[in-house]
């Protein structure tokens, strides 16, 4: 039998697993406007925002969606190359951009994780 106060933290988990995937997605087009060359609307961007609906429904194992596309994000970051913009003063969006998402993929992942463990 669950407490009050673990369904508020499992809530306060998928709230800020939504919260690291809409800062991603904000990143990806921080970035796209301070000039990184990506199509008109980036697929990651819209795997990002659909896996944020996904893990706004309580189902036990939404979360999971969310940690899956956080992590493909990541991954495909730095396999990139993306990774190098971080440190990238010259261009200050695109710097920024990628600081958004790399922090938010972070966010995702982890609060997806303990949203996950609070499902048990």
């Amino acid at each position: 039998m669950s407490t009050g106060t673990e369904k508020r933290g499992a809530l306060a988990a998928r709230r800020a697993t939504i919260a690291g995937l809409l800062m991603a997605s904000a990143g990806l087009v921080v970035a796209k406007l301070g000039g990184v060359v990506m199509p008109a609307v980036p697929p990651a961007l819209v795997i990002m925002l659909v896996a944020a609906l996904f893990v706004l429904v309580r189902w036990r194992w939404t979360p999971i969606v969310g940690v899956l596309a956080a992590l493909a994000e990541g991954v495909g970051f730095f396999a990139s190359g993306s990774y190098v913009r971080l440190v990238d003063v010259a261009e200050f969006g695109i710097s920024a951009g990628s600081w958004l998402r790399l922090l938010g993929v972070i966010t995702a992942v982890v609060f997806g994780l303990v949203a996950l463990k609070a499902a048990d």
